[in-house]
């Protein structure tokens, strides 16, 4: 009986998580979202001073610039993060070489195999035939068929 609330329970929970991923679905087609990073501000007013004061649309979301293209310690942290990034780059180019180089000498060693499984061919077709596959003389014919 225990198991059996459990899984009614259970059941009941998973019905209202899929009913509230479609409300939330829904209302975003609505178009009711939130987006996030942006504030409501009022139109007359604008506080971001590095672009153009065209205030003719009444849009009240802005982008709120935060004035840290000066800011050193901030430049310090974007400029360790790109460092950091092409770090990782470059390390993943390091595996690739890794791996180029491994293949190259499993390419080579098959082309060696192969080579020698050719040489073993063209040994055991001359000992069948009895003449090298290579040769230019007319094939002999065969006698005392008759």
């Amino acid at each position: 009986m225990l198991l059996i609330n459990v899984l009614i329970i259970l059941l009941a929970f998973l019905i209202i998580l899929s009913l509230w991923s479609f409300f939330k679905r829904f209302l975003i087609y609505m178009g009711w979202q939130r987006r996030e990073g942006l504030e409501n501000m009022p139109s007359n007013t604008n506080t971001n001073t590095n672009t153009n004061n065209n205030n003719n649309n009444n849009d009240t979301t802005h982008y709120t610039d935060p004035g840290l293209n000066n800011d050193p310690l901030y430049l310090a942290k974007l400029n360790a993060a790109n460092i950091s990034y092409l770090k990782d780059q470059v390390d993943k180019l390091n595996g690739l070489k890794e791996q180029v180089t491994t293949l190259s000498s499993q390419t080579e060693n098959n082309s060696t195999a192969l080579r020698g499984i050719g040489d073993q061919l063209t040994a055991s077709s001359q000992q069948l035939t009895g003449r090298d596959p290579n040769s230019k003389e007319p094939i002999p014919t065969a006698t005392g068929l008759n």
